[in-house]
């Protein structure tokens, strides 16, 4: 039986302290100059004691009466534990004929309590390590009972194993809960993962809609972020899936989620670009000022959006069609009257920011962009300009993967209020491919351009439209002409121009 050796020494008059071992890490003050003998009794003034173990009374972990993860392994003399990422809830037995009491230690992923009843049995719980989590190496210290400290020959060294998996992008799951929200709207790449050989990943999801999926390519696991068009209930809620790393036949699984808000704005599709049906509206760059695919007043209405015009009422009509853009802010101008005339509030006309030649995501909500030129190149490039008077059909220039003609048709709103006025001959126009009969006609609408304090009324502006286009150069398209003939040519106009914002879906790899 191993014994505990007590070293009692008194000198007269003054006191002596004898320190055979250098104490841990929690030796404090309060045990210097403490005078007790084998009974824990004081002994008096004038004498010092140190209690300290031989080596004899080293501790180490007793494997038999342990249940250590099968993963773990146990140094030759039993002082060091090593331990793998995962999880793991055990016991440990450490041999000692002193009962033992855990100390303070480091390292927030472990715990340590003894098992009621039990001497020297302690139930250790470790929590999961997280991809990129570094490993770390924790002293498990006990203190013997009837002593106020602990000493080095009183610890277990646990060594905490990183993940052998890695992530690289923004997802980082070191959090308490393995989890990580986007918190906003996200697709496409959303981050990759690299596991050791025999490791895979899947993606499984409660009642959410399968809104990601798992792509192992060259080593690695993708993880892709997709988009549903015109998803009802795309309002601004999570969505969220768990991330499975796992062994090929399902065990020792590791889980981890990960989470976005979903918002999408209504679409039509047509030659290869799905368009928004709205013009912005509000802050452009804010889904909750948009009108968003769950709140499509045409979808709820069973109609097209050129139906929806039609039957809508003109104070309806007027909440869409009232809203351009100037410059870089984002920030919707609305068309309101102002001495008799309808102008844009709060236009400026010192604006030098050109749209068009910001980058084609500055001025929109997350996975959407402005159209390019070569974008509305596939629906109005056909002759040098197109006749918009009445409906009709037009051939482009350069066809899309074959297809080259456009169909137009086109309805005037009346009775549309702007404060006191009420605005008359207010043009809309459908466009669509015969070629995909299943998508709704691309319908454009919107407010004459404004370029001075006149507003947008004198000379047939209400019906000048011009349009928001992505171009480097400074190009565009403009609605141009007056009531007796309007026609669509090519016009990148000036800095100041107010502009319509009809953005376009950000290409997307994943379809759901």
């Amino acid at each position: 039986m191993k014994k505990r050796h007590i070293i009692i020494m008194t000198i007269a008059a003054l006191p002596v302290f004898f320190a055979c071992s250098k104490p841990g890490p929690d030796y404090g003050p309060e045990d210097n100059g403490i005078i007790v003998d084998a009974n824990g009794g004081t002994i008096g003034e004038g004498a010092s004691v140190d209690l300290l173990p031989t080596l004899a009374d080293t501790l180490a972990i007793d494997i038999a009466g342990s249940s250590i993860p099968q993963s773990a392994t146990v140094s030759e003399d039993g002082r060091i534990l090593t331990l793998s990422h995962l999880a793991a809830d055990f016991i440990l037995s450490v041999e000692s004929d002193v009962e033992l009491v855990p100390a303070s230690f480091g390292g927030s992923l472990l715990s340590i309590e003894p098992v009621p009843g039990e001497l020297n049995r302690f139930r250790v719980g470790k929590r999961l390590f997280a991809p990129n989590v570094p490993a770390e190496t924790v002293e498990l210290a006990f203190v013997r009972k009837g002593l106020n400290t602990y000493y080095p020959e009183d610890v277990i060294t646990v060594r905490l194993s990183a993940n052998p998996s890695v992530t690289e992008g923004p997802m980082d799951f070191s959090t308490e809960n393995y989890s990580y929200d986007f918190g906003k709207y996200v697709d496409n790449g959303l981050g990759d993962f690299i596991l050791p050989e025999g490791k895979i990943l899947t993606a499984e999801f409660g009642e959410d809609d399968p809104w990601l999926k798992v792509i192992p390519e060259a080593g690695r696991w993708r993880v892709v972020g997709g988009w549903r068009p015109n998803d009802p209930t795309a309002d601004g809620r999570t969505q969220s899936a768990t991330l499975v790393i796992s062994n090929t036949d399902g065990s020792d699984r590791e889980e981890y989620t990960v989470s976005r808000r979903n918002f999408g704005l209504p679409v039509t599709w047509l030659h290869g670009v799905w368009w928004c049906k709205y013009n912005s509206t509000g802050n452009s760059r804010s889904f909750e000022d948009q009108i968003l695919s769950s709140e499509d007043p045409a979808a709820a209405a069973g109609q097209t959006v050129f139906e929806y015009l039609t039957s809508c009422s003109g104070e309806e009509y007027a909440d869409l069609w009232g809203w351009q853009y100037q410059g870089d802010s984002g920030t919707g101008l609305r068309a309101v009257e102002s001495d008799g005339k309808i102008v844009m509030d709060g236009f400026s006309t010192t604006s030098s920011a050109h749209i068009n030649r910001l980058p084609p995501t500055a001025l929109a909500p997350d996975g959407y962009e402005l159209p390019s030129m070569e974008d509305f190149n596939r629906i109005f490039d056909a002759t040098d300009y197109i006749w918009m008077m009445w409906d009709g059909s037009h051939t482009l220039k350069n066809p899309w993967n074959g297809h080259s003609r456009i169909d137009r048709k086109q309805l005037r709103k009346n009775n549309v209020p702007v404060g006191s006025l009420e605005l008359s001959d207010l043009i809309y126009v459908g466009m669509s491919s015969p070629d995909y009969p299943e998508h709704e006609p691309l319908v454009w609408y919107g407010p004459g351009a404004q370029w001075d304090a006149e507003g947008i009324q004198h000379s047939g502006h209400y019906n000048k439209i011009l349009f928001s286009v992505y171009s480097p150069d400074g190009d565009g398209w403009y609605m141009d002409g007056s009531m007796a003939g309007l026609y669509l040519r090519k016009n990148g106009a000036g800095p100041r121009d107010t502009r319509v914002l009809r953005f376009k879906k950000s290409d997307v790899e994943y379809i759901y």
